[in-house]
């Protein structure tokens, strides 16, 4: 009979994350594993793949790519891609369906559910605006690309590449 209860309460305890999970929402600290292992769909020897890239203005006024590695120094480059993912880094308050009305569920999100104050952005706006005049690029704006690239899987080459998507932020 105790084997019964254990195994029901061990199942409450992970069926809830997971119920909330399909709403969008993941606790924090998160008990979940990602879903999966991650595959790229293949037809035809190719596979399709969206990148993101930061583009800021040169001092002749033309857009130009942003290389990662000096942008982000000494933090590694890599974190350029999360940064540019994650609307370079400007939070917004996100719709929170279960809001005020389950104290531990609030509590559990807080940290997805927070937007910046003006402080906060004035402060990320002032980082990025010293990368970039260390880079010479012009401060008062950037742009993201998002690009659609079809990739063949034989040899790895780009055999297409598709602009999707701009956003541009006003660092002024």
């Amino acid at each position: 009979m105790h084997s019964l209860k254990f195994t029901g309460i061990l199942f409450a305890i992970f069926l809830i994350p997971f119920v909330l999970r399909l709403f969008g929402l993941e606790p924090y600290p998160a008990i979940l594993f990602p879903s999966g292992p991650e595959t790229v769909k293949q037809v035809n020897g190719k596979t399709k793949i969206e990148t993101k890239q930061l583009f800021a203005k040169n001092q002749n006024g033309q857009w130009a790519l942003v290389e990662p590695k000096a942008f982000m120094y000494p933090v590694s480059a890599i974190q350029l891609a999360k940064l540019v993912s994650k609307n370079m880094g400007f939070k917004k308050q996100k719709p929170f369906p279960l809001k005020g009305k389950i104290g531990i569920v609030n509590y559990l999100y807080r940290s997805q559910n927070s937007s910046s104050n003006a402080a906060e952005d004035a402060e990320l706006r002032n980082w990025i605006k010293k990368r970039l005049k260390r880079g010479n690029y012009q401060t008062s704006e950037v742009k993201v690309a998002t690009y659609s690239n079809v990739i063949s899987t034989t040899n790895g080459n780009i055999l297409k590449k598709e602009l999707k998507d701009e956003k541009y932020y006003k660092l002024d």
